[in-house]
């Protein structure tokens, strides 16, 4: 089970997350460039359950990540399980309510996506002696932090908020599919050497 909930983030938080980008360039009146994924929540059917399934489906497929993480390193990856469980819980947030209800993204938390990143370069990937991963690790990380910044302060250029959010989003949820493969293959040598 343990392996699963790991393996699972290989594909599905960022596999959940191209639903909407993809689904944003066939919605008419609606701009990949200027408008973010969760304004496709306020369209007809399929653009709306389509968009807030997918977050969902990547909330829940992140806090999986995390607690297998919790399992497999039960003294090692406690702050990387806490801060990817808050911020799936974030995503779910944004799949139940809307753009514009405070509840969407639950007030905020949200931003714990930039430190899942740097907790598991700290927690797993660096005692490990896998300093690529521990780099990329960090990397995403103030990305993370860099691109919420930018929106907390209205730094994201006007008119390209869509598209910004979209090589945002390939970054950070595909630092999930990085991760996972990486550890996945990590643990396989440790038990192909037993």
């Amino acid at each position: 089970m343990t392996n699963i909930a790991i393996r699972q983030a290989t594909f599905t938080p960022l596999g959940a997350m191209l639903v909407p980008i993809a689904i944003g360039l066939f919605v008419p009146g609606y701009s990949v460039l200027s408008q973010q994924m969760s304004e496709l929540e306020m369209y007809a059917t399929l653009p709306n359950v389509a968009t807030r399934v997918a977050a969902i489906v990547s909330g829940l497929s992140i806090a999986l990540f995390g607690m297998g993480l919790l399992l497999r390193y039960p003294r090692e990856s406690r702050f990387t399980m806490l801060a990817a469980v808050i911020f799936g819980v974030s995503m779910i947030g944004n799949g139940v309510f809307t753009m514009g209800s405070p509840w969407h993204g639950l007030y905020g938390i949200g931003l714990f996506d930039m430190l899942v990143p740097a907790f598991f370069a700290a927690e797993i990937a660096a005692p490990r002696g896998l300093k690529s991963l521990t780099t990329a690790s960090m990397a995403v990380s103030v990305v993370c932090l860099v691109y919420n910044w930018s929106m907390i302060v209205h730094l994201d250029p006007p008119g390209l908020q869509g598209l910004t959010q979209r090589i945002f989003s390939v970054i950070a949820f595909g630092w999930y599919s990085l991760a996972s493969l990486a550890i996945s293959q990590v643990d396989d040598r440790v038990v192909m050497r037993h």
